[in-house]
């Protein structure tokens, strides 16, 4: 996600919000465990002002791992990028803020989705939010007969030797 505000810290603080909110709405609807942590300020790289990371539960890994954070840059993007605005008198110009979302960072949610919706027999249960993504099917379903790989031998010159 990406937005642009005019150049007041409390509007892209606002937009920032916005982004934190519909990022849990996505999580809550998933059935995920999820914390929130409002990033102290040595943790935030030179564009950030403020940042939230989202963190899910990943119980194979026995932490909370990110999948998600937002970003209030200010003025920092846009003064790099040249990107103004003028306000209504058309007297004042001064740089736009810049606020980012990962929404989500895909291998980690799926890790987190599949660990906190796993059962003891290795069946996974589906969220009803995604199941009409996936032709209404409600749990996946582990193989009787798993796929089994064969090492075969790498034609490296070590071996035709």
């Amino acid at each position: 996600m990406f937005g642009i505000t005019a150049g007041d810290v409390s509007a892209s603080h606002d937009l920032l919000g916005q982004f934190v909110s519909i990022e849990r709405e996505l999580f809550d609807g998933l059935g995920l465990h999820y914390q929130v942590l409002d990033m102290p300020p040595h943790e935030l790289g030179a564009p950030a002002y403020r940042k939230f990371d989202v963190e899910a539960w990943m119980a194979g890994r026995g932490i909370y791992g990110e999948i998600s954070s937002a970003s209030n840059c200010t003025d920092y993007q846009a003064r790099r990028l040249g990107i103004r605005t003028i306000d209504a008198t058309g007297q004042r110009v001064s740089f736009v803020h810049t606020v980012n979302g990962t929404a989500c960072a895909i291998p980690r949610m799926l890790i987190a989705l599949l660990e906190t919706n796993q059962l003891m027999d290795g069946q996974v249960v589906i969220p009803k939010v995604l199941q009409p993504y996936c032709r209404g099917l409600e749990r996946l379903t582990p193989k009787e007969h798993p796929v089994v790989l064969h090492w075969i031998k790498s034609k490296t010159k070590q071996n035709r030797m």
